[in-house]
C-alpha cells in the first residue's frame, strides 16, 4: 500500500430557505360517531380548497393520519364515554414562500390548527454545492500544510469519500447514513401557530469530505 496523507475537510455555506413545511390538523368532536366524521370532512374540504387556491405554491401534500376515536372522561372513579373525535393530519410542503402568510391565514380561517413553518433547503440549492467545494478545498489545504511541515511532497488524490462511506471504516459493518452534508436552521425554538413575522432566517449547510493524498 502506497503511503498517504488522509485528511477531513469541512466547510459551511449559508442561504435563505427555499421551502417551508406545515403540519395542518383538522379536528371535530361530536356525540355521534358519524356526525364527528362528517364535521371533520367539512373542515377538511375547506382546508383542501385553500391549498387548491394556492396550488402553484404547493409542492406536495401528504395525509399523515386519519383517526376516529372515542372521547372519554373520568368521573367518580370510572371512565365515561362522552362522544367521538375525528381528526386528520396533513403535511404540506411549499415552494412558493410568498404565499406562506395567506396560506396559513386561510387554513386557520378554514378551521384547521397549523404548526410551522419548518424551513428547508431543496437538494438542488446552490448552497449545498458551495459547501462541498469548500470542504474539498479545505481538505487540500490541510494536506498541503501537513506535507510541508513534514518535509514531504504532496502527490495526487488517491481517493475521496464522505465520512463513514469508505470501505473498511466500520470494520466491515454496514455504512451509516451519509453525513457529508447537514443543514441546520438559525430559528427560534418555539413559534406561535400563526407567526406575525414569517420572514425566513438563514440556514447553514455543513459539508465534510475525507480525502487520501499520495505522498511522493
Amino acid at each position: 500500500m502506497e503511503p498517504e496523507i488522509v485528511v477531513r475537510g469541512t466547510a459551511e455555506a449559508r442561504a435563505l430557505p427555499d421551502r417551508a413545511r406545515l403540519r395542518v390538523d383538522v379536528t371535530a368532536d361530536h356525540r355521534d360517531q358519524e356526525a364527528a366524521y362528517q364535521a371533520r370532512a367539512e373542515i377538511a374540504a375547506r382546508v383542501d380548497a385553500v391549498l387548491a387556491e394556492h396550488a402553484s405554491a404547493v409542492d406536495r401534500t401528504t395525509v399523515a393520519g386519519l383517526r376516529v376515536q372515542p372521547r372519554t372522561r373520568w368521573a367518580n372513579g370510572r371512565e365515561l364515554h362522552e362522544g367521538w373525535r375525528a381528526s386528520r393530519t396533513t403535511l404540506v410542503e411549499l415552494v412558493g414562500l410568498d404565499a406562506l402568510g395567506p396560506i396559513m391565514a386561510g387554513l386557520v380561517e378554514a378551521g384547521a390548527a397549523v404548526t410551522g413553518p419548518e424551513w428547508a433547503l431543496a437538494p438542488t440549492n446552490p448552497a449545498h454545492a458551495e459547501a462541498r467545494r469548500g470542504a474539498a478545498e479545505d481538505a487540500r489545504l490541510r494536506a498541503a500544510a501537513y506535507a510541508e511541515a513534514l518535509g514531504l511532497d504532496l502527490g495526487p488524490v488517491a481517493w475521496v469519500a464522505e465520512p463513514g462511506l469508505r470501505l473498511g471504516d466500520n470494520g466491515g459493518a454496514p455504512p451509516p447514513v451519509p453525513r457529508g452534508v447537514q443543514v441546520r436552521a438559525m430559528l427560534a425554538a418555539d413559534q406561535p401557530e400563526v407567526p406575525e413575522d414569517l420572514s425566513a432566517s438563514e440556514m447553514t449547510v455543513e459539508a465534510a469530505v475525507e480525502v487520501g493524498f499520495r505522498i511522493l
